[in-house]
């Protein structure tokens, strides 16, 4: 059954409201993380082959690198690095369309939810159309969905919804024609629950949760339903289902051991699981009472929990989570749009807000999770039993998406301009280094160093320690022009103590550059090696591969402009012991061609170690073939210049 006139009108009028209230972010700059993750655009001219598309798609790191949202990327290629602006248009285009489908999955379970009551068909065919509404609304224009759509690269959490909520929709088709014989329903819920988890997984991570939407659906909703399921059917679904939950809670607790010991970041595993039940409960307070200047990409300033007290908000966040989690689990058939509304909640957050060492706080967390929270609430609305309790829930379902339409409206206007960006994130973040740095870093741009350095300096009385802030004050002073030798003492010793920090070891290219141009007096070349030296001396950085990795590569441009092929060798063999990439030994086997070493060049491409490659990389792109082609072009050079040696 189609929905009526109005409700299509109303649905149009969402989209179009969303659309309009996006608009100016739109028109915002590449911000945060857009400029590492896309990068991979910049390294690669063209895609000819299906090794230039390998080679593209291993950048990621990890395993399996994202292959779907990168592929996406890759289609814009000629927008990067100067226009956001078609980048960012498709993000809101893919935000609308998981709009929509939010609004058909919500309609779906809505028909079945409201099949037990006395209303006649059409009563209770509005009613559903009512609740999808509200649902497709309420996630639509909420504030805290601002830095998934803005922020290029969560164009991967996009991307991951889309197929998720398609998945889950294609796997209730299945599920819930009983006209259609069972091979036929069994097709159908595996290709939602089967190529769903694929694309939703290739996109980002999260997508693995797929099934784990289903479980909470089929345990809350329509338990029902799965009850009568013919035999070979039930059985079907639980293979479909379990074995991808289970993986995930094994995942989970296997890597705590590994998580122990990761020296990456400044809170430990046990102080993460007691920080996230108080992030949770700051990203509801943000979901469901929206106030401008909450929401934005910048939380390094989230307090951690370094004790069941500390800060005294830890222990009542910690007992309420499992609370509400265990009261949702057990009381799901009594109270099933509370336990929908919960076990959705807790279950999308499962990945990133639990044992694995990811930062503790961001926003775009939350783009699936409070699916199930709205559907639930569009529920229980049009459950609302006729007369003044519905017609005041109805004024309040209003009220609340008129604050979220206002408030996302608000925000958005923010994120189309960097300076407006700056200035908001660091008044409303005064404690958070990023977003000073990012102040910081606009005042440059513009040529107000005294305004960078003051706001650097305060930063610094509160964060004396911090890599980040130490080596920018150290390239204003250069630019400024007052660096003076006690500026370099200071930032050596803080290297030399300071927690890891990302920014603080790539802020030494930066330095290098300076060094290398003969900026400044003081800042030499020769003692930028001894700062790389000190930060390669404490274990913060030197037992972290990638930064070690990335400060041996930066040594090696030292050597080379000493003229030193020796040490240059030495620190990229250092760089792709802590880092391997692929690049490192034919970079290596270029500077002793130069030299007129050609054989030492081929030895070294010939007994390359590619197995301590990411998996990614070993997949996609055969490095022995690629290092053969060089090898014979060496040889070519060899016999034509007549030497061995």
């Amino acid at each position: 059954m189609t929905a009526s006139r109005s409700q299509l009108f109303l649905l149009g009028a969402t989209l179009v409201v969303c659309t309009l209230i996006y608009w100016p972010a739109l028109h915002g700059p590449f911000l945060f993380d857009d400029f590492p993750n896309l990068a991979a655009l910049t390294s690669i001219d063209h895609v000819s082959s299906w090794r230039d598309l390998g080679i593209y798609l291993s950048q990621p790191r990890d395993f399996p690198g994202r292959p779907v949202a990168m592929l996406s990327f890759l289609l814009q290629k000629s927008d990067w690095p100067d226009h956001p602006f078609p980048f960012k248009l498709v993000n809101l285009s893919l935000h609308l369309v998981v709009g929509l489908l939010v609004y058909v999955l919500t309609r779906r379970l809505a028909r079945l939810w409201l099949a037990t009551t006395q209303d006649e068909d059409t009563a209770r065919a509005a009613r559903a159309d009512w609740a999808a509404l509200f649902a497709a609304a309420a996630w639509l224009l909420n504030p805290i969905q601002l830095s998934g759509v803005s922020l290029v690269v969560q164009r991967m959490t996009l991307l991951m919804a889309l197929f998720t909520v398609t998945g889950l929709l294609t796997y209730l088709h299945g599920l819930l024609r009983e006209d259609l014989p069972s091979w036929r329903r069994g097709a159908w819920m595996a290709l939602g629950l089967g190529a769903g988890t694929g694309l939703a997984l290739l996109s980002k991570e999260n997508g693995l949760l797929l099934p784990l939407y289903a479980l909470v659906i089929d345990s809350t909703l329509i338990s029902d339903r799965v009850k009568r399921l013919p035999r070979a059917l039930a059985w079907w679904r639980r293979l479909l289902i379990w074995p991808i939950v289970l993986f995930v809670v094994g995942f989970l607790l296997w890597i705590i051991p590994i998580s122990l010991h990761a020296g990456i970041r400044d809170f430990s595993l046990g102080e993460r699981l007691l920080t996230e039940p108080r992030v949770l409960a700051s990203y509801l307070g943000k979901i469901f009472l929206p106030r401008f200047g909450l929401y934005g990409l910048y939380h390094d300033d989230f307090m951690v929990s370094r004790g069941l007290l500390s800060p005294w908000t830890t222990l009542p966040a910690l007992a309420l989570v499992p609370a509400i989690a265990g009261a949702a689990l057990f009381g799901r058939r009594r109270w099933p749009l509370f336990a929908l509304a919960v076990l959705w909640y807790l279950g999308g957050q499962l990945l990133e807000s639990s044992t694995i060492m990811l930062e503790l706080y961001f926003e775009h967390r939350n783009y699936v999770p409070i699916i199930g929270p709205f559907v639930a609430l569009g529920l229980a609305l049009a459950r609302t039993a006729p007369g003044t309790a519905r017609r005041l829930a109805s004024v309040l379902a209003v009220a609340w998406l008129a604050a979220c339409t206002l408030t996302t409206a608000l925000s958005a206007r923010t994120y189309s301009s960097a300076d407006r960006l700056a200035l908001t994130w660091a008044n409303t973040d005064p404690d958070s280094i990023r977003a000073q740095t990012f102040l910081v870093e606009r005042l440059t741009q513009h040529g107000q160093l005294r305004a960078a350095l003051d706001v650097l300096d305060r930063s610094i009385r509160q964060y004396p320690f911090s890599s980040n802030l130490a080596g920018d004050r150290v390239y204003l002073r250069c630019l400024q022009g007052t660096l003076d030798e006690s500026d370099l003492d200071h930032l050596e010793r803080t290297f030399r103590e300071a927690p890891f920090d990302r920014a603080g070891f790539s802020n030494m290219e930066q330095l290098r550059n300076l060094a290398a141009a003969h900026q400044c007096t003081a800042l030499t070349p020769g003692r930028w090696w001894s700062l790389s030296d000190a930060m390669l001396a404490n274990p913060a950085y030197a037992q972290n591969g990638v930064a070690a990795g990335f400060l041996h590569y930066q040594r090696h441009f030292w050597a080379v402009s000493q003229g030193n092929l020796a040490l240059t060798i030495a620190e990229l063999q250092a760089a792709y012991q802590n880092d391997p990439d692929a690049e490192i030994p034919r970079l290596e086997a270029k500077y002793l061609v130069s030299a007129g070493l050609y054989d030492r060049a081929i030895d070294t491409l010939q007994h390359a170690d590619y197995r301590r490659l990411p998996q990614l990389r070993r997949l996609l792109v055969d490095d022995r073939a690629i290092n053969a082609e060089d090898i014979a072009t060496i040889r070519q050079m060899q016999a034509k210049n007549g030497a061995g040696h």
